[in-house]
């Protein structure tokens, strides 16, 4: 890959001043534009935002160590106490510094959901006044737990989606990758056919100038007639108006690719027409096997009826009866110094448990409860129909790429019957044993055939990508593209 750009770079700067041209293969193209076309671009960028999202929850997998502080806090202000000799709340001036900051450490938790935590700290407070006071207090060490008994798991719903979600981002990823080769791949034949025809358009200029000269000489020997010569004037007339209409037609269908490919503005292209492929053969069954199995459209479906299984299951116990639960055990102390506050410290104990029990709804979660459950079924009906609308897809797209490589066969034998025609007829008419409507129709024949042929390698070559963005199998190798795909 890192070759072919070099090769790219330097046929772009061999001339500083000189119009750059390029000439490129049906593949150099379609490699060209996955790697570096603004569409390209915007897919890559696409999916490596799926790809942190998917390493963003890999890491909620892990342990976490986080530090909490607050290094300075002053603090002068009117607060009120009780005063028991006058049996009454007083304003009082209050003035004070604290500082503090501790740690924790959690680690999610995915066999029951919640969390496990560690956490330590220390914190130092000084009161202003008249009974100025320094107190340190400390938690050397708490170990707590904390999650819903009964409650709703997203832990355990995120190990089922996140992976099918990043499976689906990297089959989408390389579906849209395919379906950029497929748009190269029509521009690519689309200036290839403008090419064409404006290079059948000179060379047919120059024969009608040569069949001209020839026509002039033998109506001065009265070979031909008046109408013959006037029909090779016309000829050439017409000729040269098929020269200005194709150039136009290969100045549009050029920009566009260029522009496509990301190319310098001004960039020539010479395409190079592929030979007639080998056939492939493609088993129907296999075909089918890896759509189901790697289409992105299909982990997508798959993927809404896991959020939907998810929604019914959240929904079932969020409006029924719940408990959660938290514990810790540890240990904590004050003093006035900060050597003691560690000396000798005090088992610190926490349970609680809390319940959660509707009494009267109105029938509200039992509605919701009947909203998640359709939901659920439609879209397992979802998964089902673009199953079957793929599937036949598939199979409608095998059953043409083999009928278009038999049509690029027959036209590919057209046009070597039309070439054998029509250079017979050019003899045959420098020798005065063929008439110009015959020398015209052969042409035409000629041109037709060779249009038809290079449209046939067209549609092939279309329908054999489509097939590969269907499936992401490439026929050829035996290997999914997924596997042949930089994903970086």
């Amino acid at each position: 890959m890192k070759k072919f750009f070099i090769v790219l770079f330097m046929c772009f700067n061999v001339s500083g001043f000189a119009q750059d041209t390029l000439s490129l293969t049906l593949f150099e193209v379609i490699r060209l534009a996955k790697d570096s076309s603004l569409a390209a671009f915007r897919q890559k960028n696409m999916y490596l935002a799926d790809y942190w999202t998917f390493r963003n929850y890999k890491a909620d997998l892990l342990p976490s160590l986080s530090l909490q502080t607050t290094p300075v806090s002053y603090s002068r202000q009117l607060v009120s106490r009780y005063d028991s000799n006058s049996d009454m709340d007083v304003y009082r001036q209050q003035r004070s510094f604290s500082t503090l900051g501790s740690l924790t450490l959690t680690q999610n938790f995915l066999p029951l959901g919640g969390y496990f935590y560690v956490n330590t700290g220390v914190e130092f407070l000084r009161y202003f006044g008249d009974n100025t006071f320094n107190q340190f207090s400390a938690i050397p060490v708490i170990i707590g737990y904390r999650n819903d008994i009964l409650g709703f798991n997203q832990l355990r719903w995120n190990r089922k989606i996140e992976p099918l979600k990043f499976e689906k981002a990297k089959a989408e990823y390389v579906y849209n990758i395919e379906k950029i080769s497929l748009s190269a791949l029509q521009y690519f034949f689309a200036l290839a056919e403008a090419q064409f025809k404006y290079e059948n358009a000179l060379r047919q200029v120059e024969k009608s100038d040569s069949l001209l000269v020839m026509g002039k000489r033998k109506f001065e020997i009265a070979a031909v007639s008046s109408s013959d010569l006037i029909s090779l004037e016309l000829d050439v007339v017409s000729a040269k108006n098929v020269v200005m209409t194709s150039e136009i037609a290969v100045k549009r269908a050029e920009m566009n690719l260029v522009s496509y490919l990301g190319l310098k503005r001004g960039t020539k292209l010479s395409l190079i027409i592929p030979k007639k492929p080998q056939k492939i053969e493609i088993p129907l069954s296999k075909a089918v096997e890896m759509m189901k199995e790697n289409n992105y459209l299909i982990k997508e479906k798959i993927e809404g009826v896991l959020n939907a299984e998810m929604t019914l299951d959240k929904t079932n116990k969020t409006t029924r009866f719940s408990a959660s639960v938290s514990a810790s055990v540890g240990y904590n102390q004050q003093a006035e110094k900060f050597k003691d506050v560690y000396k000798d410290p005090m088992r610190r104990d926490v349970v609680s448990l809390s319940l959660n029990i509707p009494l009267i709804d109105w029938g509200s979660g039992r509605g919701s409860r009947n909203i998640a459950k359709n939901n659920l079924e439609i879209a397992k009906t979802d998964e089902k129909q673009k199953i079957d609308e793929l599937e036949q897809t598939v199979i409608v797209t095998v059953g043409e790429l083999e009928a278009r490589f038999v049509l690029m066969e027959s036209a590919l034998t057209a046009l070597e019957m039309a070439q054998r025609v029509y250079a017979m007829n050019i003899e045959r008419f420098k020798n005065a044993s063929c008439d110009i409507a015959a020398l015209n129709s052969s042409q035409q024949r000629l041109q037709t055939a060779q249009n038809e042929y290079l449209t046939a390698m067209s549609g092939y070559w279309s329908c054999l990508y489509e097939l590969r963005t269907l499936t992401l199998y490439d026929f050829e190798t035996g290997k999914t593209i997924t596997e042949e795909t930089d994903l970086f």
